[in-house]
C-alpha cells in the first residue's frame, strides 16, 4: 500500500523490482519448514496429479478457450502468464493457517515452479504470445537466475543448516523470514508504478485486470476443488489453494523482454488479490468447524 499511496517511493523501488524478486525466491525457499529439496524425495500421486492439471490441465483449457472466443493477445497472454506461473510461495503458509497439508503444498509449490519454464514456454509458443524466434539464451539465463540459482542457493542453506545448533537455526531463519518480508515489500512497493503511469488514461484497464486477477482466482480454485474432490475435501482445497494462487510475477521475470507492456500492470494490479487471500482464508477458518491444526498428515 505503501507504493500506492507514495508515488515517488514506487518510482524509486521501481527499477529494483527483479532484484527483490530474486530475493524473495532464496529467502522463502529457506524459510519453509523443511527443506524442500528432502520433500521432493517423497513423491506421492496425488500432487504428481494435481501438477499435472495445474501445468498443463489448465492452461490447455484457457488456449482452447481463447481461441475459441477469438482473445486478443494481450488477454491471452495474461491469461497464459497465469496459468503457466508456479505457485506463489506463501501457499503453504495459506494452506497451513486452514490447517490442511503443508507437506503437500510445499512439494506442490516446488514442482509448479521448477515446471512453470517449460509450460509457459509451451502454451506461450501455441497462443502466439512468444515469438518463433525467441532467444533461448536469454531465456536460460533468466531460469538459471531466478529458479536454478535460488534453489541451488537453497539446497546448500539446509545442509548447512544441519550442523547448526536448534538456537542458531532458529535465529538465522527467523532473521530470513524478515529478509523475505522486507524482499517482498520492495517488489510490491515498486510494482505500484506500473499503476501510477498507467492510471493517467487508462484507468478502465486496471479495473479490468483487476477482474480478470479475481475472476480467474476463483475459476482455478472452484474447478480444482470439483476435480480433486474425490480424493477428500482437504486434499482438494488444497490443491485449490496452490492452484488459484499464482506467482505470475516470476513469469514476468522469464520473459520480461518479450511480453506486452500490459503483462506487467497486470503483475501489479494482481499483487491485491494475492494479498488478500489470507484475509479470506482466516475469515473462512474463523467460521469452519472443527478447523485441523495444521498436523494433518499425508
Amino acid at each position: 500500500m505503501a507504493g500506492l499511496a507514495l508515488p515517488t517511493l514506487a518510482a524509486m523501488l521501481a527499477p529494483h523490482v527483479l532484484t527483490a524478486l530474486f530475493f524473495l525466491v532464496v529467502f522463502s525457499l529457506n524459510t519453509q519448514a523443511h527443506s524442500p529439496i528432502a520433500l521432493l524425495r517423497k513423491p506421492d500421486s496425488f500432487t504428481g496429479l494435481f501438477m499435472l492439471w495445474q501445468m498443463a490441465g489448465i492452461p490447455l483449457i484457457v488456449t482452447i478457450s481463447a481461441m475459441v472466443a477469438g482473445l486478443d493477445l494481450t488477454v491471452t497472454a495474461i491469461l497464459i502468464a497465469i496459468t503457466t506461473a508456479g505457485s506463489v510461495f506463501a501457499s503453504p503458509a495459506l494452506v497451513q493457517v486452514i490447517g490442511l497439508n503443508r507437506q503437500i503444498a510445499v512439494r506442490g509449490m516446488i514442482i509448479s515452479t521448477c515446471v512453470m519454464p517449460a509450460s509457459l514456454l509451451v502454451f506461450g509458443e501455441i497462443n502466439g504470445v512468444l515469438p518463433l524466434d525467441l532467444n533461448f539464451l536469454e531465456y536460460g539465463i533468466h531460469i538459471c537466475k531466478f529458479i536454478v540459482v535460488p534453489i541451488i542457493i537453497s539446497t546448500l542453506f539446509w545442509k548447512w543448516r544441519a550442523r547448526m545448533t536448534a538456537s542458531t537455526a532458529h535465529t538465522l531463519q527467523r532473521g530470513m523470514h524478515w529478509a523475505s518480508t522486507a524482499a517482498l515489500m520492495v517488489f510490491c512497493a515498486g510494482m505500484m508504478q506500473e499503476i501510477h503511469t498507467h492510471k493517467v488514461n487508462h484507468f478502465d484497464d486496471l479495473v479490468f485486470y483487476a477482474a480478470i486477477a479475481l475472476t480467474m482466482a476463483i475459476m482455478m480454485y472452484s474447478l480444482t476443488v470439483a476435480v480433486f474432490y474425490r480424493y477428500g475435501p482437504d486434499r482438494a482445497m488444497t490443491a485449490g489453494i496452490l492452484v488459484a494462487n499464482r506467482n505470475v510475477a516470476l513469469s514476468f521475470a522469464l520473459l520480461s523482454s518479450v511480453f506486452p507492456p500490459e503483462v506487467m500492470t497486470f503483475v501489479a494490479v494482481s499483487q491485491f488479490p494475492i494479498f488478500l487471500t489470507p484475509f479470506f482464508i482466516r475469515l473462512f477458518n474463523t467460521f469452519r468447524p472443527n478447523a485441523a491444526d495444521g498436523t494433518v498428515t499425508e
